[in-house]
C-alpha cells in the first residue's frame, strides 16, 4: 500500500532531484508526448507542423528528454519511439514542490494564495477548472 502512495518521480528514482528544466521546445515536445502514443522523430515532427524545425531538431530534443528522464524509448525497425516518463501532473506537483521549497520556504499558504489570485482572474477558468476536477473525481475508482 505504502508503495502505491508514493509519487511516480520516487519510484522512477527521480524524487531527491529537483524537477528538470525544461525549454519551450522541450516543452512543446512533451505536450505531444503527454498525448499519450508512442512516437518517432518523424511522427513528433509532423505534429509540429508550424514550429519551422527540421527532423535533426526534434531528435536532439527528444535525445535531451531522454537524458533528462522525461521519456524513455524503444527501437522499433530503424528509429526509436519515444513515449513520456513523467505524467504531466507529477511534473507540475514537482515543480510546485520546488517553489514551495524555494521561493517560499516550504510554507504552502503563499504557493496556494498566489495560485488562488491566479485562478480567480478569470471566474470561468476558475468554474471551468472546479467542474472538470468533480468529473474526473466522480468518474476515478474510489481510492480507499
Amino acid at each position: 500500500m505504502l508503495e502505491q502512495k508514493r509519487s511516480l518521480l520516487h519510484r522512477l528514482g527521480l524524487r531527491s532531484r529537483r524537477a528538470p528544466r525544461l525549454g519551450e521546445r522541450e516543452l512543446a515536445v512533451m505536450g505531444i508526448l503527454w498525448r499519450g502514443q508512442p512516437r518517432s522523430a518523424a511522427q513528433v515532427l509532423e505534429a509540429m507542423p508550424h514550429a519551422g524545425i527540421q527532423l535533426s531538431t526534434v531528435q536532439s530534443t527528444l535525445e535531451r528528454l531522454y537524458r533528462k528522464g522525461m521519456a524513455s524509448r524503444s527501437k522499433e525497425a530503424r528509429a526509436f519511439v519515444y513515449r513520456h516518463r513523467v505524467p504531466r501532473e507529477e511534473l507540475i506537483k514537482i515543480l510546485l514542490r520546488d517553489i514551495t521549497r524555494d521561493i517560499a520556504d516550504g510554507d504552502l499558504l503563499p504557493v496556494i494564495s498566489g495560485f488562488a489570485r491566479y485562478m480567480a482572474e478569470d471566474d470561468r477558468a476558475t468554474a471551468a477548472a472546479i467542474e472538470a476536477l468533480l468529473s474526473a473525481k466522480s468518474k476515478a475508482p474510489d481510492e480507499s
